[in-house]
C-alpha cells in the first residue's frame, strides 16, 4: 500500500484553509497547515517527509508566500509547489519557483487535489530528456 502524500497548506486564518485541509484529507492526503510564511519555512526545515507545498502567493508577513516557496524549494528541491492567488496573472513568472502552477482563489479542495495528482503523475525531467 502506498503511503499518503504529505501536503503543507499555507493560507491565512479563517474558514477557507480549514475547509481545504478537511477536503484534502478526504481525498487521502496527510495535511499540515501553517498560517504564515515563516511557520511554513520552519515546518519544511524540520519535516523529513513533505511532498507538496500549497501556498498563498499573496500571503504577507515577514516571509511572504513567494519567498517562503523559494526557501522551501531550497531546503527540499523535490518539493512540488502549488500557488494560490486571487489575481494569479499579476504574479510574475520569475517570482515563482520553477514548475509551480497557480490556482485562482477562491478554489475548491478538489481543484488542489487534481493539480497534486497531475504534478505527481507527470514524467520526470530526465524521462522527458530521453524522449527528446
Amino acid at each position: 500500500m502506498a503511503r499518503a502524500l504529505v501536503v503543507l497548506l499555507v493560507a491565512g486564518e479563517g474558514l477557507m484553509p480549514k475547509i481545504t485541509a478537511d477536503g484534502l484529507a478526504v481525498y487521502g492526503y496527510d495535511v499540515l497547515t501553517a498560517t504564515d510564511g515563516a511557520a511554513a519555512v520552519e515546518q519544511v526545515r524540520s519535516l523529513r517527509r513533505l511532498d507538496v507545498l500549497v501556498i498563498d502567493a499573496e500571503l504577507g508577513g515577514s516571509v511572504d508566500g513567494l519567498s517562503a516557496a523559494r526557501l522551501a524549494r531550497e531546503f527540499n528541491p523535490k518539493l512540488d509547489v502549488i500557488y494560490t492567488a486571487r489575481v494569479p496573472h499579476l504574479i510574475p513568472e520569475r517570482a515563482k519557483v520553477r514548475g509551480a502552477p497557480c490556482i485562482r482563489a477562491p478554489y475548491h479542495p478538489y481543484q488542489i487535489a487534481a493539480v497534486i495528482s497531475a504534478l505527481k503523475h507527470r514524467p520526470a525531467r530526465d524521462e522527458l530528456a530521453e524522449v527528446a
